[in-house]
């Protein structure tokens, strides 16, 4: 059967009643769509936001090793050096 002949047989066969409860249930089904697609749009954004937080938050850490990495860089060429002088 073809869309338009279930369509005909489909009207054919309901009331006025029946006809407006589908419309509104079709209205509030399109509603909670909306609704939903909201709610995920503003997940999605605070996941974001969250996640931008822990990046920076982990980018802070990786600088900070890194500077702890250099100061003990520095520290191990001083007592080379140390070693070195009182060796020979």
């Amino acid at each position: 059967m073809e869309k338009r002949e279930f369509m005909e047989q489909l009207v054919s066969q309901a009331s006025l009643d029946t006809i407006d409860f589908a419309c509104d249930l079709e209205l509030a089904l399109a509603d909670e769509v909306r609704y939903l697609r909201r709610v995920i749009e503003v997940l999605a954004v605070r996941d974001t936001a969250e996640e931008s937080i822990l990046v920076r938050e982990l980018r802070a850490r990786l600088s900070d090793q890194d500077a702890r990495i250099t100061e003990l860089r520095q520290e191990n060429r001083f007592l080379r050096q140390r070693l070195a002088s009182t060796a020979g």
